[in-house]
């Protein structure tokens, strides 16, 4: 399964009042992870991903994720096996003048029924890639 969710992050959100999306995800592994950034974003757009209380990308707590026309992607093996199976977002933005919208994408193995086929990878890289997009 695959999954896409969109988060636009208001011009001067706070990171201490940070913009969150609950995402529902079926049960199961997830196997890959993307985040994408537009151009414009000059890093000043910072994402986190929750599961339950616990932070889960990036693995620091307190730690973010930022990047300016780029997608960071990378393997992963994170049981989503115990409820609740979704997924919180959190984002902020320095950015005092424009929104900016980040594409978060989950591949996932469902955790029971016949398994689908995961889409692979956009690269063969291993670990984690930062792309410029053009």
């Amino acid at each position: 399964m695959y999954y896409s969710f969109d988060l636009t992050v208001p011009a001067s959100t706070a990171e201490t009042a940070p913009l969150v999306d609950e995402v529902e995800l079926v049960p199961g592994t997830v196997t890959r992870v993307e985040l994408q950034f537009p151009r414009g974003c000059v890093g000043l757009v910072h994402v986190q991903v929750f599961h339950a209380a616990h932070q889960v990308w990036p693995s620091n707590p307190g730690g973010a994720i930022a990047g300016d026309g780029s997608l960071v992607g990378w393997a992963e093996q994170w049981e989503l096996d115990d409820k609740p199976s979704g997924l919180r977002l959190v984002a902020w933005n320095d950015d005092d003048t424009f929104p900016h919208t980040v594409t978060f994408r989950f591949a996932l193995q469902a955790a029971s029924g016949p398994e689908e086929e995961v889409p692979p990878p956009l690269t063969e890289q291993p670990a984690i890639e930062l792309l410029e997009l053009p």
